[in-house]
């Protein structure tokens, strides 16, 4: 079934509208619609489709794996975005095909081995499809992901338009569009409890393959607690131990695009940092730090001042868990070169993550860092500046209020520190939003005014880039807990923070809004049995340590302890192995020989009969067996006695008494008699 004339290119158009993709959408509607003026066809046959189908499934794997290597996770979502431009060469073969349609066995390789198998080449040849409809309803599924206010209008007014072609024509059209418009009216009431299922499905999605990925930060995508209502519940568990003199941010990421709660960034490359041969230093920039110090003689500032942390050194040791060998690093702001580091890979990218793979359990190493060098850092980028279009409005009216025109970037820093200090506080407990607001952002900054640091750094974010400061949002931890039982800073689940990164004076600065007050708040989080579980860690991160070490043969005395421990053990394997071998024989044995009914004299009938030539197939009863080689009537009578007296001793729990056997063996030798004598 066609469907109606421009339907199709009309949901493409959609989809590049909702899609922002109109460079694309344009040209392919444009390509459908010719064949419409266009005289002729091609004459492709089923194997034609079937190379078009590999193709599309073999570009398909190809750029999944591509945006998953680019974007992570998050290109999960934008592979389903691209699904129209996916299988447009598909349908632009059946439409300039003389045939219009599809047989399913190109679309499915169990079809096609079907009929390899079968020799049949036309075994589906009636089970043909045309790929207009399901195209159409991909194009509105891709359209679905990014929705605006508009998606449901024009979902609805596409679908309408499809199915007024095959509106059953003995109903009236009022009665077919009252239908229609109730039909409309509940798919809007219901469509919004959808979006939040799919919204948090995505969620569980992506952060299923986040956790298969990453051990605990995906360099590619954030999904922050903005819009989480009720009581944040963060863990005790210990990840890092900073040997540092003073506390300190470590960051793991940054991120330059926001949208619906979730921060992420694009085209992130990783590339493989270089160290000398079988060295552990890593040097992560290439060019000279500021200053004039070249790369053999690095920047070395003993204390550096900083507005939100105070004194910082410059260099720190952290102590960090690797899941399955992989983690990104948490390195202080600055960051140029790490020491002590025995993994095989690092990587980085131009956000300034770097991650490791197929490390120990257990990871030490020292990061040496200068403030002002942010080479590990790209230059801002278009994406810098961005602002979300539902944020757009409120955030340049607080941008007027603020009077943030007429500022200096560091004024305007000052600004936004007071602006939050004075009329926000930190919570991790969040209420419902009332309704007319936007965005939870919205509602953070024009009503409730309380939040966690992702609520700050976002909003810091973003007001920054209003007043034209390139800025990024920054994920990682703070070491301000100090622990006086390991001497070290340690740095819990529940530590995780986030701030901004703010390009000032041609480089990056690290900008915290969060009120100070969240320190003393985090504390007050903490578990009565927490000293308990800090003992614990400290005697797991002990042992790991002792695991983990260098130097593998301190562990060679464990060689010569599981060698006589193994033979031991084989020894006893081997042992009970016999007995029980020899008792299994044993029962065996005395049950073959106590089975009931073993010693009938019937079985003599049945050995005579296989002599003769009368064999009994498998699994073929004798009552079965006998009727088929026949016998004469009186031996019917015969074998019917012998029969019942046979099983009555075999399967009788009374079995038979000594003159019931003595007649059945009298039986048994007279049928054998009469057999030898004829």
């Amino acid at each position: 079934m066609n469907p109606p004339p421009f339907l199709l290119s009309c949901t493409l158009l959609f989809w590049g509208w909702q899609s922002h993709l109109l460079q694309f959408a344009v040209p392919m509607a444009l390509i459908l619609e010719i064949a419409r003026f266009v005289g002729w066809r091609l004459a492709l046959s089923d194997k034609d489709f079937n190379r078009v189908t590999d193709l599309t499934s073999l570009s398909f794997i190809l750029v999944a794996f591509y945006l998953v290597n680019q974007e992570s996770v998050y290109g999960l979502i934008t592979l389903l975005n691209w699904l129209p431009m996916q299988f447009f060469l598909l349908i632009v073969a059946q439409t300039y095909s003389t045939q219009g349609t599809v047989n399913l066995s190109s679309l499915f390789l169990s079809l096609r081995h079907q009929q390899a198998k079968t020799g049949l080449p036309h075994l589906t040849a009636n089970s043909r499809i045309n790929l207009s409809y399901p195209y159409i309803i991909t194009c509105l599924l891709a359209a679905s992901v990014y929705q605006t206010p508009w998606f449901f209008v024009g979902m609805f007014l596409l679908v309408t338009w499809g199915l007024w072609t095959i509106r059953p024509q003995r109903y009236p059209v009022a009665v077919w569009g009252i239908l229609l418009m109730v039909a409309g009216t509940l798919a809007y009431l219901i469509q919004g409890g959808l979006h939040s299922l799919q919204t948090e499905l995505e969620k569980m999605i992506l952060n299923h393959f986040q956790d298969m990925l990453f051990a605990d930060r995906d360099p590619y995508r954030q999904r922050t607690a903005i819009g989480d209502i009720g009581q944040l519940k963060l863990s005790d568990k210990i990840l890092l131990r900073v040997d540092t003199p003073y506390p300190i941010l470590l960051r793991q990421a940054s991120y330059n695009m926001y949208s619906d709660t979730t921060w992420r960034t694009k085209r992130s490359h990783f590339t493989n940092v270089f160290s000398e041969t079988h060295s552990t230093t890593w040097r992560l920039t290439s060019e000279k730090l500021k200053g004039g110090k070249s790369e053999k003689s690095p920047l070395y500032q003993p204390k550096l001042k900083d507005t939100n942390l105070g004194l910082l050194s410059s260099s720190v040791k952290v102590s960090a868990y690797l899941r399955h060998g992989k983690g990104v690093l948490a390195l202080p702001h600055g960051t140029y070169q790490i020491s002590e580091l025995a993994v095989p890979t690092v990587q980085r990218n131009d956000f300034g993550a770097v991650k490791v793979d197929d490390g120990p359990g257990l990871v030490k190493y020292t990061a040496h860092f200068a403030p002002k060098n942010t080479l590990l850092d790209v230059p801002p980028i278009a994406d810098d500046l961005q602002i979300p279009l539902n944020d757009k409005k409120y955030l340049f009216e607080l941008y007027k209020e603020l009077n943030l025109s007429r500022k200096n970037p560091q004024q305007v820093l000052n600004s936004l520190q007071l602006f939050f200090a004075r009329h926000f506080q930190y919570s991790l407990k969040l209420r419902t939003p009332v309704s007319g607001y936007k965005t939870p952002l919205e509602y953070f900054l024009r009503q409730s005014r309380a939040g966690h640091c992702e609520y700050f750094a976002t909003a810091t974010v973003l007001l920054l880039r209003t007043a034209g400061i390139p800025a990024r949002y920054a994920a990682g931890y703070a070491a301000i807990e100090y622990s006086e039982l390991e001497n070290v800073y340690i740095v819990r689940q529940r530590h995780a923070h986030a701030w901004t990164l703010a390009y000032i004076d041609g480089r990056w600065v690290e900008f915290d809004t969060t009120p100070a007050t969240w320190v003393e708040l985090e504390e007050e989080m903490a578990a009565f049995l927490q000293p308990v579980y800090d003992l614990w860690s400290f005697f797991v991160y002990q042992y790991k340590k002792w695991r983990w070490r260098e130097g593998e043969s301190a562990n060679e005395w464990l060689l010569w302890l599981i060698l006589p421990l193994s033979l031991l053990l084989i020894w006893r394997l081997y042992s009970r192995e016999k007995v029980a071998h020899s008792q299994k024989t044993s029962i065996l044995n005395t049950k073959k020989q106590n089975l009931a009914g073993s010693d009938s004299s019937f079985y003599q009938i049945v050995q005579h009969l296989n002599t003769a030539g009368y064999t009994r197939q498998p699994g073929e009863t004798l009552n079965t067996w006998l009727k088929r080689i026949g016998v004469s009537h009186q031996s019917v009578i015969d074998m019917q006695t012998m029969m019942i007296l046979h099983q009555r001793y075999r399967f009788d729990p009374k079995s038979l008494n000594l003159q019931e056997q003595a007649r059945l063996t009298a039986k048994v030798e007279a049928w054998l008699g009469k057999k030898s004598q004829s």
